[in-house]
């Protein structure tokens, strides 16, 4: 898969609503979808452009209808940007990410335990 740009919260935000649909959403599903922020039509076809040249989405017509589907699926997005911010900021080893979490107090003991229970399973499975 080539390389993805970075979301803004907005345009992650439209990916979020894109991926909740079953169907390739138009320019008008968004538009309603995002009722309550009053985007004009040249804004939320702004955000597309972006997330297309961004590589997230693409494009189809029907008749006159574009028609907008994600490049990937919402859990592709989530191990992909995993896998980055384990990268920049704990040398890709999830450990370090946990050992920081440990370390900050930012489990509880409770937290720890449903973790051991986690990778007891998983080691189960193995």
């Amino acid at each position: 898969m080539k390389s993805l740009g970075k979301l803004s919260e907005t345009e992650l935000e439209v990916m979020e609503a894109i991926w909740a649909c079953a169907t390739p959403v138009t320019v008008a599903q968004l538009l309603e979808a995002f009722s309550s922020k009053k985007w004009k039509t040249s804004t939320v076809s702004t955000i597309l452009k972006r997330l297309m040249a961004k590589g997230f989405l693409s494009k189809s017509m029907n008749g006159k209808t574009n028609y907008y589907a994600p490049a990937l699926s919402w859990d592709a997005y989530k191990k992909l940007e995993t896998q980055s911010f384990l990268g920049r900021l704990y040398n890709g080893k999830a450990k370090n990410l946990i050992a920081a979490l440990v370390d900050d107090a930012e489990l509880s003991p409770e937290d720890m335990k449903e973790l051991r229970a986690w990778f007891e399973q998983k080691e189960d499975r193995t």
